[in-house]
């Protein structure tokens, strides 16, 4: 699928709405607002999650490419496309064109609408920018004549892209600049963070979480920033699950990210090719000789790690292929000198990968020391800092002396206490005359001896004269009749013919 296969298959872009969006719709701008802001909306989008899903594969040859000298230039230098950046340029409108509805003559209008909206940003303004984009008082409302670009970034930058889009608009064409898609660049901001928090979180002591959030820009790439876009998992990203369609950063997105994480929303510090993320709560703070060698240990430890899953199948394949050569009754020189060489390849790999582990154990282990070290400091940190509040509450208390002194008195007015609620007990106690006592419960016994004769006299028992007389005013009618039980026995005990 090419970039105009996807465009042409994007929801937004239904066939009853084709004609309007591959015309030049300036002029809807005075005429139709709600459609000319439509059809930005639907190129916008439609251009955004076409380089979010690796765009630049269907449009090759952008003329700008990025290298460390040149930090103005845009391009997967390395070999990926971008996926942060959208290359301006006739080969753009060029993989736009459609035989049926011709060149997309609006492109022009809508790069220049999202540049005014600050959707689209060029990569030299991004890059050079020193202020925070959200936040940046430098940039200037520049306006030249009707649906010009609403700002331009200040001074050294206006003229250049001024004299850009007065020819752009002259001949047509889009101009030859490379925007960072914005969108873009925050939604991979925010999945990296997710990650980076979760590997956090995922630390077994205080120490460990902390370390956690230090990386060198290599270790942080490799770990987290490939299939950018996908789900935040705290693992980072599977790369054997990796399809050749799905994109990862690269170079020149790699750093435009890193730039918008330290510079506009403010979540990492970075020094050198040190980077320190901080936690909700935090403030930034700047990375110490501490934090840029556990960096470097996490790092060798992540090398080392890659090198004995490396040797390691390395070993496998080459044994397996030594068994198979032998498998093959090798009758001639040939085949055994093939057999030996793939064990050979095998016990190299085999040696290489104990003298992995074993450094990667001494680095374990001082990266551990390095935590529990840490971790000591920080405890004498709390213990010296509170202990001026102990020594104060101390103070306040007045020594062991005076609360000896509070204890005693405390003891002899408990015992005076004691003593004066026995007093109060031997006064209120008096004696108690034991014939009161048993003339109370005569009286109690005798008063429940009444109320059991009284109760016999008020329920008269049945004698047989009257049960007789209660017998002789019943009738016949109200004795029930036994026929219906006599014919259902009958049915059953005799069966039917008889």
């Amino acid at each position: 699928m090419d970039l105009l296969d996807y465009i042409l298959a994007h929801p937004l872009f239904p066939a009853r709405r084709l004609p309007s969006l591959f015309a030049d719709f300036r002029h809807l701008k005075d005429s139709n607002p709600d459609g000319y802001e439509a059809n930005i909306t639907a190129w916008k989008k439609a251009l955004t999650q076409a380089v979010r899903e690796g765009g630049p594969r269907y449009w090759k040859g952008a003329v700008k490419r990025v290298d460390d000298e040149s930090p103005s230039k845009a391009g997967g230098a390395d070999g990926i496309d971008d996926v942060l950046i959208i290359h301006s340029s006739k080969k753009l409108q060029d993989s736009l064109t459609s035989r049926e509805w011709g060149k997309p003559l609006g492109l022009s209008a809508v790069i220049e609408e999202l540049v005014a909206k600050r959707a689209f940003i060029p990569v030299d303004t991004f890059l050079n920018q020193k202020f925070s984009l959200y936040k940046d008082s430098n940039w200037r409302i520049i306006k030249y004549g009707t649906s010009m670009l609403g700002w331009m970034f200040r001074d050294s930058f206006i003229h250049e892209y001024y004299q850009s889009i007065m020819s752009w608009r002259r001949d047509g064409e889009l101009p030859e600049i490379d925007f960072v898609i914005l969108e873009n660049v925050e939604e991979a901001a925010k999945i990296l963070r997710s990650r980076v928090n979760k590997a956090r979180k995922a630390g077994m002591s205080m120490s460990s979480e902390k370390f956690n959030a230090v990386f060198t820009l290599a270790m942080l790439k490799e770990l987290y920033c490939n299939d950018p876009f996908g789900v935040p998992d705290a693992e980072g990203v599977d790369l054997d699950k990796m399809t050749s369609n799905t994109p990862s950063l690269s170079d020149s997105d790699f750093r435009i990210l890193i730039r918008y994480l330290t510079r506009d929303s403010q979540q990492a510090t970075v020094d050198g090719n040190i980077i320190k993320f901080k936690e909700t709560s935090e403030i930034l703070t700047l990375i110490t000789e501490e934090d840029k060698a556990v960096a470097e240990l996490r790092h060798m430890i992540m090398i080392l790690s890659n090198r004995i899953a490396s040797q390691h199948l390395q070993a496998i394949t080459s044994r397996r292929k030594a068994a198979e050569y032998v498998s093959e009754r090798p009758s001639t020189d040939h085949l055994r000198s093939l057999a030996r060489n793939e064990l050979k390849k095998a016990k190299l790999a085999e040696s290489t990968v104990k003298k992995s582990i074993e450094y990667r154990l001494q680095m374990e282990t001082l990266l551990e020391n390095i935590e529990h070290a840490h971790s000591n400091l920080e405890m004498s940190k709390i213990m010296e800092s509170s202990l001026p509040v102990l020594e104060q509450l101390n103070k306040r208390i007045g020594g062991i002396e005076k609360v000896s002194d509070i204890v005693d008195r405390l003891r002899e007015q408990r015992e005076e206490t004691e003593e004066i609620g026995r007093a109060i007990f031997d006064v209120s106690a008096g004696d108690v005359d034991d014939n009161e006592i048993v003339d109370e419960f005569d009286r109690l016994l005798q008063e429940e001896t009444r109320k059991a004769e009284e109760s016999k006299l008020e329920k008269p028992e049945v004698t047989g004269d009257d049960l007789a007389v209660m017998l002789s005013k019943t009738t016949l009618d109200e004795v029930p009749s036994l026929e219906p039980m006599r014919k259902a026995f009958t049915k059953q005990t005799i069966p039917e013919g008889l």
